[in-house]
């Protein structure tokens, strides 16, 4: 049984990603990295619905040379409105348990679940990896499992991410860096140890309350979302979630809703007036959530939240501070 196991974060595209088995979900339908897997094996002749398993289930699927490993294996999981910190760290040990009926498999590949329809991208990266180092620490996964590369589309999500794990994995038992190239290496124990502090975002993050953010889906609102709103909300002790997605349809319109419902405060960005976010803000006004709404420049205000105070910023330093300001008036 393999005593050490390297973890590390690539930018990269899981379809290409070369290693001996991928790993994916099956949220009770395609989403992401997993349908953009599912599209390639149908293609390659697989039926969907060899893969489409229910909740709880799981299936290994040879690949056919339709993406980069040869072998792939889909859970199923609860639906995404449902999947959250606690349920990937769940996925991840129950990912390991049921790749332990093949001891051959030395590399998993593996992505992030969670950013892109609402959850706080360093919890959900903290989750995973979290779990898939504890279940690892406590014998977990295949006889022969060297290697765990997770991988990231977007280059600078994924150089985030690694901070996030570096915070996370810094400290922890059985755990240290690798000696050359980014990534760490975990020891495994065969005494039952305390699972390192990365180990339980996901149970933390049941009870952590969270920010939600409306915002225009557009590359120039990026550093203002990542610059100027998550660092307040971070140093506020919130989580910060949004919903990257241009499109608000079925499973997201639910998640959208259902984290509004449950959010601590809802933080608006009005600029460029995009309809999905004023529908947002609706949504939240109607539930009675406490809202501050920003603005780039009044002009850009439309409908009748003209007569509503917002936060007016002239750049990203300058809503930082206007942010800080009034999340500490919040409590």
């Amino acid at each position: 049984m393999s005593a050490a196991l390297d973890v590390v974060l690539e930018a990269g595209n899981i379809t290409d990603t070369r290693a001996d088995v991928v790993l994916l979900k099956h949220a009770q339908s395609f989403y992401g990295a997993d349908r953009a897997v599912a599209l390639l094996l149908e293609h390659a002749g697989i039926p969907m619905d060899r893969f489409s398993v229910p909740i709880g289930d799981h299936v290994f699927i040879e690949t056919r040379g339709a993406i980069g490993a040869p072998l792939a294996l889909f859970l199923g999981t609860v639906k995404l409105g449902k999947f959250g910190y606690h349920e990937i760290r769940q996925f991840a040990a129950r990912a390991l348990k049921a790749l332990e009926s093949r001891p051959g498999l030395r590399h998993i590949a593996c992505t992030v679940h969670g950013p892109n329809y609402g959850l706080d991208e360093d919890e959900a990266a903290l989750a995973l990896v979290g779990g898939l180092v504890e279940a690892f620490m406590r014998g977990a996964g295949p006889e022969g499992l060297e290697r765990i590369t997770v991988v990231e589309l977007e280059q600078r999500r994924a150089e985030r991410l690694r901070k996030a794990l570096e915070r996370g994995l810094g400290k922890s038992p059985g755990v240290e860096p690798l000696p050359s190239g980014w990534g760490f290496r975990v020891k495994r124990t065969s005494q039952h140890v305390q699972a390192p502090p990365m180990a339980t975002a996901g149970a933390q993050s049941l009870a952590k309350p969270h920010a939600f953010v409306a915002m225009p889906f557009a590359p120039e609102m990026e550093d203002v979302y990542h610059y100027g709103i998550l660092g307040p909300v971070k140093g506020a002790g919130l989580l910060c979630e949004r919903v990257d997605q241009a499109v608000f349809e079925g499973a997201i319109i639910q998640r959208i809703k259902e984290r509004i419902d449950t959010a601590k405060v809802v933080i608006a960005d009005l600029s460029m007036a995009n309809p999905n976010v004023y529908l947002e803000v609706g949504y939240a006004w109607g539930k009675g959530r406490p809202t501050i709404l920003l603005v780039r420049d009044l002009k850009e205000l439309k409908f009748d939240v003209a007569a509503y105070r917002c936060l007016v910023y002239r750049n990203i330093r300058d809503l930082e501070t206007q942010l800080s300001r009034e999340l500490q008036h919040l409590g």
